[in-house]
């Protein structure tokens, strides 16, 4: 069994696929390659503080790890807080628990005062899969919250604020209903995704089986959807519009391919500070207008950035990143900027 020590730097990065992860786990499991995967680590600490880190460290930082992904199988079981730790034991455990998972019990303010809600918040820059009490599964995608009873009781509601992917577990006597700001998709079983970024012009439901109903926030229908359909919420105008698409490319992300379907500067810049947790700033208007489609797999921020200057006349420029008084470094920043000097070819 050979280990690829770039599947450490994705973990690292946060560009990770659930491939890396079970390869990773594997050689958890198999005592002869635990020194081969101490030794990648250390070589890690120095390329990353560049400074040497005693033997001793290194096999306690193992040992949190090694913790940490224990309490990830278990996390289908129960509901598991998740220690945050400084510096580098951040760096470390956050990819193999794919989150900071964030569990708060909050009491309803309604006339049942004991039911508790579980809320799972996905930091910027990494995925997690979730599992609901009735058995509904899916993805939470970077930078988003999900909320739900720990315990359903009639009808199935959840709220999102974010990106995820539903497979719900049918079941016709308690409809499964997502809420957003804006919407309320509403089913029994089926697999679909919903789109709502708190500060994104729209909200978007993607039908992958089964059927949806997409109502307003006050329970009037909009549409129902069928598989491969999509529709688009406009949050000021309050308009929507329906349309058939290829749902698999709306997916992909739960995999961990980063796919853009012919989407402005604007809208890219936007998904790759989600997707790598960096500070994405367009400094140039003029190349707003530009439009992208391609699909990206565990590819590093800047390959993607590389190949995106190959499709129109940007260039890029990645600064150092900042700490903080606290020594907390500050997300890594790029400005994407026009290439004068090539942009008369592109016209």
């Amino acid at each position: 069994m050979d280990f690829n020590p770039e599947i450490l730097h994705r973990y690292f990065k946060g560009t990770y696929s659930h491939s890396d992860y079970k390869n990773l786990k594997a050689f958890w499991e198999n005592e002869p390659y635990r020194p081969m995967l101490k030794k990648h680590l250390e070589e890690h600490w120095e390329r990353y503080f560049e400074e040497s880190q005693s033997g001793q460290k290194v096999d306690y930082l193992l040992r949190k790890i090694h913790r940490q992904i224990k309490a990830e199988e278990k996390l289908q079981k129960r509901v598991n807080f998740i220690n945050v730790f400084q510096r580098a034991a951040a760096i470390l455990i956050v990819p193999f628990v794919l989150a900071f998972l964030s569990i708060l019990y909050l009491q309803q303010k309604t006339d049942s005062p004991k039911l508790a809600y579980a809320e799972i918040q996905c930091p910027f820059g990494v995925r997690t899969k979730f599992e609901l009490p009735d058995g509904s599964s899916g993805f939470l995608n970077s930078g988003s919250t999900l909320r739900f009873p720990t315990l359903f009781t009639g009808q199935r509601n959840v709220s999102l604020s974010g990106e995820a992917y539903f497979n719900v577990v049918s079941d016709e006597a308690h409809p499964f209903v997502v809420k957003t700001p804006n919407l309320n998709v509403k089913v029994l079983g089926t697999e679909f995704n919903v789109i709502a970024y708190e500060g994104d012009a729209s909200e978007e439901v993607i039908l992958n089986k089964g059927r949806v109903d997409v109502l307003s926030a006050k329970g009037d229908l909009y549409c129902a959807l069928q598989p491969n359909q999509s529709m688009t919420f406009n949050i000021s105008s309050g308009t929507m519009w329906q349309k058939n698409v290829e749902a698999h490319q709306y997916i992909g992300w739960t995999e961990g391919k980063l796919v853009f379907r012919h989407e402005n500067m604007q809208q890219v810049a936007q998904r790759l500070g989600r997707w790598y947790n960096a500070e994405v700033e367009i400094q140039d208007p003029e190349i707003l207008d530009y439009v992208f489609r391609a699909t990206f797999v565990d590819e590093p921020l800047d390959e993607v950035l590389k190949l995106l200057t190959y499709t129109a006349p940007i260039s890029y420029e990645t600064k150092l990143r900042e700490t903080t008084q606290d020594n907390i470094y500050k997300k890594k920043k790029v400005i994407l900027k026009l290439d004068k000097k090539r942009e008369a070819a592109f016209k």
